[in-house]
C-alpha cells in the first residue's frame, strides 16, 4: 500500500544492487526474550482507499528495553508498516534525501532537485538475517546490524514480521540505540544489562506501558487529522487562501499522517489560491490529471532533464546515456516537478508539484509548499504518485 513505485523503481536501479526484502512471517529459530513493536497495528485507520487519511506509527513500542547477554529480540514489523530498522552502537543519521546543485533546478519549486542519499537506500536492502529460514542477527556492540526494508505484508495480504537479533555473549553491558533508517527522531535505548540485573521479557506490545503509549500516538494523530480538516480559508472570495495539508507530522514525530487533508475543497472560486502543506515526516507529490500523464515519483538525473523510471517486475532497462553519476553510480533524483507554484490550473496541462519533503529530512535548501491559482472553472483531481491512495479534489467556480 505505501511507497507505491519506490519499491519496484529504487530497489531495482543502480543506485540500489538489490531488490526491497519483504520477508513472511517470521518463526524464529531461538525463541525471543523480548517482542518490541515496529510501529502499530491500527485497522480503524489504516485502510488507504476508504477515503480516509493512513496514520502511520514512527515510533517503536516499548521505547526502551533492558536485556541480558545472550537474549534474543525480536522486532517485530506491523501490518501495512514499512520501515527500516537497525541495532547500533548509537543511532547512525544517514541523510534519506539531498538537495542536488549539480544541474538545473526543479521546475516545481525552482530549488535544487531533491537526490536519494544513503539512508533511503537501506530501506531497500535485503534481510540477510533474522527472518525466517535465517538465524538471529548477532550484536556485539561493535557495529550496526541492519534489518533492511521490512514491510508489513505476506502473500496473503497485511501481517505481522519478525526480525530477531540475539546479544552477544561479549556485549559490553552499557545502552545501545534502535532506530528506523527512514523516519528521523523513531528511535529507542536498549539496555545491556548485567545477569543478576532485572531484564525485560515478553511482547511490549502488550504492556500496559505500550497501550498507553499507542493511545496518546493515536490521539494526537487522529487530533492532527481534525484540524487540518476543518481548516477555513483565509480571505475574501476571488482572494482567499485554501490549506491542503499533504500529509502532516504532529509535533512528537511519532506518526505519519498519509492522506490530503481536507481531500475536497467544493467552494473554490477563480482568482482563489489553494496553497499544499506537507508534514515533517514522507515524500509525497500532488499532480493533476491520470497517473499515466503524470512522471513517474523517481527517475534518473540527467542534468537539464529527468527521465522516470516506470515501475517493472522485471529487470530494469539500464539507465540512458544522459544520465549523471555520482562515486560511480547512476544519480536517483526525485520527480523535479512540471510547473512553478502559483501558476493556474488548467485542464489541458500536466500540473505536477514533483516530489517534495518534509522539514524532518533537513534537505537544504528545500520546499515544503507549493501552490496553485483557481483559473478554468472545473472539477479537478489529483493524487500522490508515490501513495497511491492519496487523493482530492478542487471543484471550482466563476467568480
Amino acid at each position: 500500500m505505501r511507497w507505491k513505485h519506490a519499491t519496484s523503481v529504487l530497489a531495482s536501479s543502480g543506485l540500489l544492487t538489490v531488490g526491497l526484502a519483504v520477508p513472511i512471517t517470521a518463526t524464529a529459530d531461538t525463541s525471543p526474550t523480548v517482542t518490541i513493536g515496529v510501529g502499530h497495528s491500527d485497522p480503524a485507520n489504516q485502510n488507504g482507499f476508504n477515503g480516509n487519511p493512513v496514520i502511520s506509527y514512527t515510533d517503536f513500542f516499548g521505547r526502551s528495553v533492558s536485556v541480558h547477554r545472550g537474549d534474543t529480540i525480536d522486532f517485530q514489523t506491523q501490518p501495512t508498516e514499512f520501515h527500516s530498522i537497525a541495532v547500533a552502537p548509537a543511532v547512525i543519521p544517514l541523510p534519506v534525501f539531498y538537495a542536488d546543485t549539480d544541474d538545473a533546478p526543479a521546475k516545481g519549486t525552482g530549488l535544487p532537485k531533491v537526490g536519494g542519499g544513503p539512508g533511503l537506500g537501506k530501506a531497500f536492502e535485503p534481510t540477510t538475517c533474522g527472518a525466517q529460514g535465517t538465524d538471529p542477527c548477532v550484536f556485539d556492540g561493535t557495529h550496526a546490524v541492519d534489518a533492511g526494508g521490512i514491510a508489513g505484508f505476506d502473500q496473503n495480504g497485511p501481517a505481522a514480521i519478525d526480525w530477531n537479533v540475539q546479544i552477544a555473549s561479549n556485549t559490553p553491558i552499557r545502552d545501545y540505540a534502535y532506530f528506523c533508517y527512514i523516519h528521523p527522531g523513531m528511535q529507542g535505548v536498549l539496555h545491556v544489562v548485567d545477569s543478576t540485573a532485572t531484564s525485560d521479557t515478553g511482547n511490549q506490545l502488550e504492556t500496559q506501558s505500550s497501550q498507553d503509549q499507542f493511545a496518546a500516538d493515536q490521539s494526537e494523530a487522529t487530533s492532527l487529522i481534525s484540524a487540518d480538516n476543518s481548516a477555513a480559508p483565509s480571505g475574501a472570495a476571488g482572494s482567499r487562501t485554501w490549506s491542503v495539508h499533504v500529509g502532516d507530522t504532529p509535533s512528537s514525530r511519532h506518526t505519519s499522517i498519509l492522506g490530503m487533508m481536507p481531500n475536497n475543497l467544493p467552494n473554490v472560486v477563480s482568482g482563489d489560491t489553494v496553497r499544499f502543506l506537507w508534514g515533517a515526516l514522507d515524500p509525497h507529490s500532488v499532480g493533476f490529471g491520470p497517473d499515466q500523464f503524470l512522471p513517474q515519483p523517481f527517475g534518473w538525473d540527467c542534468g537539464k532533464s529527468y527521465v522516470g523510471i516506470p515501475p517493472s517486475n522485471g529487470p530494469p532497462p539500464p539507465p540512458p546515456p544522459c544520465t549523471e553519476f555520482e562515486n560511480g553510480q547512476p544519480e536517483i533524483v526525485l520527480d523535479p516537478g512540471t510547473r512553478g507554484p502559483g501558476q493556474g490550473l488548467n485542464a489541458q496541462q500536466v500540473t505536477d508539484s514533483g516530489v517534495l519533503v518534509g522539514s524532518a529530512y533537513g534537505v537544504n535548501p528545500g520546499a515544503e509548499s507549493w501552490s496553485v491559482a483557481a483559473a478554468q472553472p472545473g472539477a479537478y483531481q489529483y493524487h500522490c504518485t508515490v501513495h497511491d491512495f492519496m487523493v482530492g479534489t478542487i471543484r471550482v467556480s466563476g467568480a
